[in-house]
């Protein structure tokens, strides 16, 4: 508890000090306009219908927001506050979800009331949402910052619908009486600190940050963490891994940003996590006879009666880490990259790791012919299992070759090709050759765009892209096909001044072909914008667009090897279809029509209505059902400058 004290301590302090300093400015000899707003205020209402799952999309919506800021007497504050209304299912009240922040700003200070978010290391803490305070400081060579809060809120299961309505929801959660929630995923309130110390200007400076974030047992019925005296009647299946496990973690992060004059840069940032899976373990104490354990004894006591960590048995610490170096002489910019991951590396401040993997990474990037064209290289290689205990081991590399040309101020050219190497390698295990992944992708977009300018401006433009998917293992039988697909495009795009409309077509045709299926996809597009009315003060415009897609699938069986053969089954058997149909013709049909206006730059409002049937997405690889969506939306704001509230002079 000390550290969680001084964590307090030191943000109250920092908030009386910035507050103090507020003050004395106060006491100058002329302050005017003390108090002034702005911001905006808006509310959007959002409706949808799709036959494919009546319970998928929320039925009803409403979302009312306000973002505004004071400031006061050269404070500035900023705060925000959002109330979103989702219906549970079709044709209910809405459920409403409540968050408000305030972010007072003073010189290079900044605080954080109410639900908020800040970034200290992507292996610590990297932007998750918190309840509660926090505050940071950005000077030129010392900066730092640190919240105490919560990141998740109790909840329980409940098996009947809660019937009451969003009002009284609402006003129960602000008096902290909505310790239910409509859910059936159980969750432990989570309590999380964190902090951060930079010291150095933005071009050399290293930065330290650490994370503690642990589920509070306390929050929930015991039933929901303990096996013992859980009933029946809770959940319908009683096993270990059913049960709630309060989990705790501590995280540490070491950041480093280096510059060699103008032509060098390293970049380094690390990350060390200790986390207990299941808080509800003993701990761990070590044989005094064995070697190290009384230091080891020490470490571990220590951190406990700290109340920073309780290591318990099932506790592991993992490493993550990445490097960046860039090379920049004028015109060729390179940098080169570096991560790795290890195994069930969990941080409970941040998301999205590819656990288990390296990666390493390249990037050349240049101009030519006085900056008329640009010239990018990109590549990765990325392979998993570095604790060499997975059966098998994943490589995959990427290449990225794009080029950007233009011709005087009327032609413009854009060539991308991108290729994705992904291939099985052996493990614990070696890899069968029969099911042994082995394929390259290529890809390759050509898009050339001119415009002619006369009394309107006019605009061409071309596509082709060519795609193929090419399984390198002949001996695989079942799951991959060669496939090939290639796509045209043309488009026209012109806007008539005099008349204020604008009109855009264009037209797609694709071809899919891989042993056994032919699919073919026509694609016509048209839109329009007109101007209703446009003046100084008012802007008011209508909008609408048209999309009709003709897919034709056809089946050919004769002539297919035995491996090819079994692979159009085994697709088959997936999604249902039946070997040997000879073709299916179907027409897909989306419009969508929409309206704004803007008056003053204050008002802005806008409403929105489509219409969309899917059918026949029998695309090779997936299925997709045959579908109709409806939607409309509606959506207005306030925009306003700096207002002065009150009008004062002090001497």
């Amino acid at each position: 508890m000390k550290h969680r004290i001084l964590l307090l301590n030191f943000l109250c302090f920092s908030l009386l000090f910035g507050f103090s300093l507020t003050s004395r400015a106060q006491d100058r000899q002329t302050i005017v306009d003390p108090l002034t707003v702005s911001g905006t205020v808006g509310t959007q209402l959002t409706s949808s219908w799709n036959n494919a799952d009546l319970h998928y999309n929320s039925p009803f919506s409403t979302s009312t927001y306000a973002n505004m800021t004071f400031n006061v007497y050269g404070i500035s504050i900023p705060m925000s506050v959002n109330l979103i209304n989702v219906s549970a299912e079709q044709f209910t009240f809405p459920r409403p979800t409540f968050t408000i922040n305030f972010r007072p700003i003073w010189k290079k200070f900044t605080f954080h009331f109410g639900t908020s978010a800040m970034n200290f290391s992507n292996y610590t803490y990297n932007g998750i949402s918190f309840d509660g305070v926090g505050l940071e400081y950005k000077g030129d060579k010392f900066r730092f910052g640190g919240f105490y809060g919560n990141f998740n809120h109790a909840t329980t299961f409940r098996t009947e619908l809660d019937e009451r309505d969003a009002i009284q929801f609402l006003s129960d959660s602000l008096l902290g009486m909505n310790n239910v929630a409509y859910t059936t995923f159980p969750q432990f309130k989570r309590k999380a600190y964190a902090a951060h110390i930079a010291v150095g200007s933005l071009r050399n400076y290293v930065d330290l940050s650490l994370l503690h974030a642990a589920d509070d047992l306390n929050s929930l019925p015991p039933q929901w963490y303990m096996l013992d005296g859980l009933s029946f009647n809770v959940l319908d299946t009683i096993n270990r891994d059913s049960t709630m496990k309060g989990k705790e973690n501590l995280a540490l992060g070491l950041k480093g940003h280096f510059t060699i004059g103008k032509w060098v840069t390293f970049e380094t940032n690390l990350g060390a996590s200790l986390f207990t899976p299941d808080i509800t373990r003993e701990e761990v104490v070590l044989e005094e006879g064995s070697n190290g354990a009384a230091v080891a004894n020490n470490i571990i006591g220590g951190l406990r009666k700290s109340g920073l960590y309780n290591l318990r048995y099932g506790s592991e610490i993992r490493f993550a880490g990445d490097a960046m170096l860039n090379l920049n002489f004028s015109p060729v910019s390179t940098t080169f990259t570096y991560r790795f991951v290890q195994p069930d590396y969990t941080t409970l401040g941040a998301n999205g790791f590819n656990q288990n993997s390296q990666t390493f990474g390249g990037n050349l990037s240049t101009s030519l012919f006085n900056s008329i064209a640009f010239l990018t290289l990109n590549g990765y290689l990325q392979r998993d299992n570095m604790d060499k205990k997975q059966l098998y081991t994943n490589q995959v590399g990427s290449y990225t070759v794009s080029w950007n040309n233009s011709f005087g101020d009327n032609v413009e050219l854009s060539i991308l090709y991108n290729g994705v190497t992904q291939k099985q390698l052996d493990g614990v295990m070696e890899v069968p050759e029969n099911i042994r992944i082995n394929q390259i992708t290529h890809s390759f977009d050509l898009s050339p765009s001119y415009t002619l300018s006369l009394d309107n401006d006019h605009t061409f433009s071309l596509n082709f892209n060519l795609l193929q998917n090419k399984n390198l293992n002949k001996q695989m039988e079942g799951m991959s096909f060669d496939v090939t697909t290639t796509s045209y495009g043309v488009g026209y795009d012109v806007y008539l001044t005099k008349s204020r409309l604008s009109l855009s077509a264009n037209y797609d045709y694709s071809l899919s072909r891989s042993p056994g299926n032919d699919y073919n996809s026509h694609g016509l597009t048209g839109g329009t914008t007109y101007r209703f009315i446009k003046t100084e003060n008012m802007l008011l415009s209508g909008n609408a667009r048209l999309t009709v897609a003709y897919n034709i699938e056809k089946t050919e069986v004769e002539d297919l090897s035995d491996s090819e053969r079994k692979a159009l089954n085994y697709l088959a058997r997936r999604i249902g279809a039946e070997v040997g149909a000879e073709m299916t013709n179907d027409l897909s049909v989306a419009a969508r029509l929409g309206a704004t206006l803007n008056y003053k730059d204050r008002h802005n409002a806008s409403v929105f209505f489509s219409v969309s049937n899917y059918s026949d997405n029998i695309i090779i690889g997936q299925h997709v059902a045959v579908n109709t969506d409806i939607r409309l939306m509606v959506e207005y704001s306030y925009s306003f400058a700096s207002r002065l509230i009150k009008s004062k002079k002090h001497k």
